[in-house]
């Protein structure tokens, strides 16, 4: 496996070696050119201090510094006639240092010719070395900057983007062959674990499915024995076997009522099972809307009178939906009735429809009881899930039928919801999205 830390190390060391000799061949140009520098001055200085001399003795003074350049003189046969000459000036002998004057002066013309030259091939040199380090770093900035996006932020970002899909229920991608270095082990666990979650996805949707087929047979299996013991049982209250006690006749009517109650379950089971299977059958009809309102109302009447609650229609406008009449009827007989059996008595409920400004029809109850925790909201539309507390006691229910007018409202395109807040009631609402306005004389959809 060639890590990606490796080519990183191999590709920084071949950049600080290629920084450094450029970098040492740079340094050493410009030391030759600063000593190259130091002669010339040192050169003219000599010069002009020979031709004020003019053959002439120096004094102490001038011919101690004079004595000070030799040591720095360069080549050897420089300093030794400028030697030549010093030894002459100390001698006194006015020929010789004539003779010897004329050939210094002519050496350091030629030293400061020859030295001119060479300073200006190091200037060149160091211009030419400095502009190489200059684009090798911005070249090696370049190549890591391409290198660490090629390895490691476009992998990683890749990577990424398949977390999310993955977190939000997109499995479509195809797995790709990973890179054999840190970012392809990040990739391959990743693959593992996606490839594991999946399998095990399609195996609880073969659970899920099973659980579904044998709840649906079991239900129509169960419903029919039942239908014949709800039969049996009114019957018998109502005389047939010969008149009974008040205690036994009691106790039929509690069997009947449980019985009525199993054999609610099972209908919302069943009706669950085709919303769950894509199979329920949506009988749709331009309905209008106010009277299927009222009809729910009028039909949970002797309810609400039994909880001393009042059902309110607030401003119904003429509008007509494209629904299934009965299945929006028992969206709605659902969320009155649990806003009837959950409201504290003398408190109304009431039934809102409004127009969102996504041109979708709203229809809200509303009540006035304890409201509901987030917490509890956040499972209100599961199933087999009810909400209890110490002030609102669990209310007999199978705990399907907010889960099965979520089902319903979805079939029909629309969405359900509540909001509330503890101690200030709860509106549970769901939309459609097929209607229209009615007006007397014309009918008129909405855009």
């Amino acid at each position: 496996m060639t890590s990606i830390q490796s080519r990183l190390f191999v590709l920084c060391s071949l950049f600080v070696v290629a920084t450094m000799g450029i970098g040492y061949l740079a340094n050493q140009a410009f030391s030759d050119l600063r000593l190259r520098r130091m002669h010339m001055d040192i050169s003219h200085d000599i010069s002009y201090r020979l031709q004020d001399l003019g053959g002439i003795k120096p004094s102490s003074d001038e011919f101690r510094k004079l004595q000070g350049y030799r040591a720095q003189l360069w080549p050897p046969r420089r300093m030794e006639e400028f030697s030549n000459l010093l030894q002459s000036l100390s001698d006194g002998n006015s020929r010789l240092v004539k003779q010897r004057h004329i050939v210094v002066l002519k050496n350091e013309l030629e030293f400061q010719r020859f030295t001119r030259q060479e300073m200006i091939h190091l200037e060149h040199q160091v211009l030419y070395f400095g502009s190489i380090s200059a684009l090798l770093l911005l070249v090696g900035t370049l190549s890591l900057y391409y290198f660490l996006r090629r390895s490691v932020v476009r992998p990683m970002h890749d990577l990424s983007r398949k977390m999310v899909d993955f977190l939000h229920d997109r499995y479509t991608y195809q797995f790709s062959v990973p890179a054999h270095d840190e970012i392809g082990q990040m990739q391959s666990t990743f693959n593992s674990l996606a490839q594991r979650v999946i399998s095990n996805m399609e195996q609880l949707r073969t659970l899920d499915q099973a659980k579904s087929d044998f709840l649906s047979i079991a239900s129509h299996e169960l419903r029919t024995p039942l239908t014949s013991i709800k039969g049996s049982l009114s019957l018998m209250r109502s005389g047939v076997a010969g008149n009974l006690d008040p205690l036994a006749e009691n106790l039929l009517g509690i069997a009947e009522s449980e019985t009525d109650r199993l054999i609610r379950l099972i209908n919302d089971i069943l009706d669950l099972a085709k919303i769950e299977a894509r199979k329920l059958p949506l009988k749709r009809e331009w309905t209008s809307l106010t009277d299927l309102i009222q009809v729910s109302l009028d039909s949970l009447q002797g309810l609400a009178q039994q909880a001393n609650v009042k059902l309110e229609l607030h401003d119904p406008a003429p509008i007509e939906a494209h629904i299934d009449r009965d299945r929006i009827q028992q969206v709605l007989t659902n969320f009155l009735s649990n806003a009837i059996k959950f409201s504290p008595a003398g408190a109304p409920v009431t039934v809102h429809c409004e127009v969102t400004p996504d041109n979708e029809l709203r229809i809200e109850v509303r009540d006035q009881g304890q409201g509901i925790s987030p917490e509890d909201q956040e499972m209100l539309f599961q199933k087999f899930r009810q909400v209890t507390s110490t002030k609102n006691p669990l209310v007999k229910g199978t705990g399907l039928g907010l889960a099965i007018a979520k089902g319903l409202v979805e079939e029909h395109g629309g969405l359900v919801g509540v909001r509330s807040v503890p101690g200030e009631g709860s509106v549970f609402f769901f939309t459609l999205v097929e209607w229209k306005y009615g007006r007397p004389g014309r009918m008129e959809v909405a855009a």
